[in-house]
């Protein structure tokens, strides 16, 4: 299966204020596996910082979702859900997607993943 967009639903009993031990490094490590900002680690810890300053205030984090190689991108929902998303087919996606949901996992933080299931997936499908 082509993998554009991966999916990852936390437990409707987790709260953002929950994530706050491991969204800044699970973000780290998102940044290191996309070989993203590696000239510029200042710029990581402002992203970082930002999501960090949400989180502990248990409100929705921004993600990443600018210009760059993968997105996190955290819809507006009630849900504590996030996407990982590239603009084409990848297999780049499933392997982050995997070591962000074994981090998670490890940390005790109970989740399901999807795959291609982003409405912009739906709609792009069915322009072809």
């Amino acid at each position: 299966m082509k993998i554009w967009n991966s999916h990852i639903i936390m437990d409707k009993n987790i709260k953002w204020k929950d994530l706050e031990p491991v969204w800044g490094e699970m973000l780290r490590m998102f940044f290191e596996e996309t070989r993203q900002f590696r000239d510029d680690p200042e710029q990581i810890d402002i992203i970082v910082e930002e999501n960090m300053v949400d989180i502990k205030n248990n409100r929705k984090p921004e993600g990443y979702n600018r210009e760059g190689r993968m997105r996190i991108i955290v819809p507006i929902s009630d849900k504590r859900e996030f996407f990982i998303y590239r603009g084409v087919y990848s297999d780049e996606v499933r392997t982050v997607t995997e070591k962000v949901s074994k981090f998670l996992a490890e940390n005790g933080i109970k989740h399901k993943v999807e795959w291609n299931d982003m409405l912009l997936y739906h709609m792009k499908k069915r322009r072809r």
